[in-house]
């Protein structure tokens, strides 16, 4: 077991109780409406942003295998050899970088379907898995 753990903060409470529930949230911008990953913490042109919902859908963009010691087993590749991060575009537009748990890095592909589901690591967190 994993002593890897994803701690909440004021600003980030939204977020994780909507990750608890298998809801994925991002931000807009309350002026312009541009969309944002959900780390961004104020529009380009410095305005607040508010928590929206996300269907979690998205579209693989790129991904890379850290073949490093994983930070906790649940995020380790198909072959339990490395874990895989990903670059994701969601269906909103924003871009996430994710875990891509339990896939197999040479089955992946540039435009693949991808769906949000939520690992627990103190607070749930998305990752993506081909849809």
């Amino acid at each position: 077991m994993s002593d890897f753990t994803i701690e909440r903060n004021e600003a980030s409470a939204p977020f994780f109780d909507a990750a608890r529930e298998g809801r994925l949230l991002i931000r807009r911008c309350t002026v312009c409406g541009r969309l944002y990953p959900p780390q961004q913490r104020r529009c380009v042109d410095g305005e607040p942003l508010e928590w929206v919902p996300a269907t979690g859908a998205a579209t693989l963009i790129s991904w890379a295998v850290d073949h490093g010691a994983a930070v906790a087993p649940d995020l380790l590749s198909a072959a339990g050899d490395g874990s895989v991060i990903g670059v994701v575009e969601l269906e909103e537009g924003p871009w996430m970088n994710a875990a891509l748990p339990g896939v197999d890095p040479t089955q992946l592909r540039d435009g693949m379907p991808m769906r949000v589901e939520f690992a627990v690591f103190g607070e749930a967190v998305p990752v993506f898995l081909p849809a």
